[in-house]
């Protein structure tokens, strides 16, 4: 199934970044049969990580969250120009002839991998009119209030691994003062408040975001929606995020916040 985040396949869901990733290497890889071509493929794969996570790096991160926002291909996004440009580059180090060899191997690698870009649904003029909804932390309860706009709102689930992996980089990003909203779905406010006890006592969410959740299309956990002043969707992304594309993200919902206030 098609969704505005990417492909389900019964539990499972890729993002279209994945599948952008997934049908350019598996194309590379069918194709590019010399030596080194392999090695060709990892420079150009860890290129794209480093350049789109080198901003979020931070001595004062722990050294694993900054490992596995380059290695995990689930966090974060891709800096596909970055990557080519490396690829590109390790290839003409390696002979004239190889890059001759690799020219088509290589124009229908990036072919396939824009694929996606052809099944992607079109983005829907969706503004959310959602419900005031309850809050929690680890220690209180608040009344149910309308979310905040602009905001970036993280849908997440306490059975969802790659949300609890997530959860201090969003509990450190509110206590920055970031426009972050996570919500909750599918859970009762005790099961929630009991695991932030235990496993996120920094963190403040909503709950009963079911309504809000299937008004946004959300399939899959965890997804991150950036809402404007109007409640309009300004990008959407699924899997975790990496420190670099919190940051992003925040930003642009902050410049949507200002790009309202000058509008006449």
């Amino acid at each position: 199934m098609l969704t505005p985040d990417g492909l389900g396949l019964g539990p499972l869901a890729l993002s279209w970044a994945s599948l952008t990733l997934l049908l350019g290497v598996l194309t590379w890889t069918a194709l590019a049969r010399w030596p080194g071509a392999g090695v060709a493929l990892g420079v150009s794969l860890l290129a794209a990580r480093l350049w789109a996570a080198a901003p979020g790096l931070a001595s004062s991160r722990p050294l694993l969250d900054n490992v596995l926002d380059v290695l995990d291909p689930r966090r974060g996004d891709w800096a596909w120009g970055a990557g080519l440009t490396a690829g590109v580059l390790f290839l003409a180090c390696s002979g004239r002839q190889t890059l001759r060899r690799a020219v088509r191997p290589l124009l229908l690698s990036v072919l396939a991998g824009a694929l996606p870009l052809l099944l992607r649904p079109a983005p829907s003029a969706v503004q959310v009119t959602a419900a005031p909804l309850p809050g929690l932390s680890a220690d209180r309860t608040f009344l149910p209030a309308p979310l905040p706009r602009p905001t970036v709102l993280n849908f997440w689930a306490t059975w969802c691994g790659p949300c609890r992996s997530e959860l201090p980089l969003l509990a450190h990003e509110q206590q920055r003062g970031g426009a972050v909203t996570l919500v909750n779905v599918g859970e009762s406010p005790a099961q929630v408040q009991g695991f932030l006890r235990s496993s996120a006592p920094g963190l403040r969410t909503r709950t009963g975001g079911d309504a809000l959740a299937a008004q946004l299309r959300v399939t899959a956990f965890p997804t991150t929606v950036v809402l404007g002043p109007q409640g309009q969707v300004l990008a959407r992304h699924l899997g975790p995020l990496s420190a670099a594309q919190l940051r992003r993200l925040v930003r642009l919902a902050g410049a949507s916040a200002t790009q309202g206030s000058e509008a006449p």
